[in-house]
């Protein structure tokens, strides 16, 4: 019972702390679409972009634009995404919604930065990051993701793609709402500075370190880390060479590199430990 209890518990916090990530990630994204893209009528594709132009056409608020359009995209996807991302994802939804127009009430889509260019990269640069935080939540920004998900199961035509196709669209729209030419150039920039942010903490994230050991004691160094739950489950692949010379292992990410180091140099203080970049 107690052991039940304690796992339940943990499950529990779990979850609490996915849906801290998945709020932090809806407050991030808001900042970059009400304080940079918002106020430079930038459409970065999307939802969010898509509900812009609604917004010049129709008068609602950007956010409870956003909203409509998210909910039967989620009702949609919502067997493709299963329960738990689901949930997380309209909760992202209905958060990010909410902030953005809160926070264009309170600034009056005010323009922070008069430069343009200045505002897209910056706005790139919040969207992008609020996409993987959402992502380490187990959740999705909804919209364009989760069409792109259902369709890429059905035409043939890559996930990456369809989400291409799917923001040049949207620019399109907005090109001819704004009859602003040159502002298909900054939506561009934006787009490419969100994709370019993704990909390098995805990069980071998914990067490996290759730990060099070289102690006289590599058995027991061996022994602690095999015992140490915490720290062997962090490591791919532990090659234990000589006992007397040299240690290799590899971990999934430098999260844990410090634990790894204490606990070789806790097992023998005289060790030398060399790290080095993987993928």
């Amino acid at each position: 019972m107690k052991n039940i209890i304690k796992l339940n518990k943990k499950r529990l916090l779990s979850e609490a702390k996915n849906y801290g990530f998945v709020l932090l990630g809806a407050v991030v994204l808001s900042l970059g679409y009400s304080l940079f893209i918002v106020p430079q009528r930038l459409v970065p594709g999307g939802v969010f972009g898509l509900s812009i132009v609604a917004f010049e056409l129709v008068g609602l608020s950007v956010g409870l634009l956003a909203l409509i359009i998210n909910i039967p995209l989620l009702l949609w996807g919502a067997k493709t995404l299963g329960k738990k991302a689901a949930l997380k994802t309209a909760f992202f939804m209905i958060s990010s919604s909410f902030f953005i127009d809160g926070i264009i009430m309170l600034t009056n889509s005010a323009i922070i930065v008069d430069d343009v260019l200045v505002s897209g990269i910056f706005g790139g640069l919040l969207v992008g990051t609020s996409i993987f935080i959402t992502k380490i939540g187990g959740a999705t920004t909804g919209g364009s993701d989760i069409v792109a998900r259902i369709l890429s199961e059905k035409v043939n035509l890559q996930f990456s793609h369809l989400l291409l196709i799917m923001d040049a669209f949207v620019v399109v729209l907005g090109i001819i709402t704004f009859k602003d030419y040159t502002m298909a150039a900054y939506c561009i920039i934006t787009i490419v500075t969100t994709s370019k942010t993704i990909g390098h903490y995805a990069k980071k994230n998914e990067e490996s370190k290759t730990v060099l050991v070289f102690s006289e004691n590599n058995a027991l160094i061996h022994q602690a880390i095999k015992d140490d739950d915490k720290v062997k489950e962090e490591v791919i692949k532990l090659i234990h060479n000589r006992s007397d010379d040299k240690l290799v292992l590899v971990t999934k990410n430098g999260k844990r590199l410090n634990e790894l180091k204490q606990l070789i140099y806790k097992t023998d203080s005289k060790s030398h430990v060399l790290t080095l970049e993987s993928s």
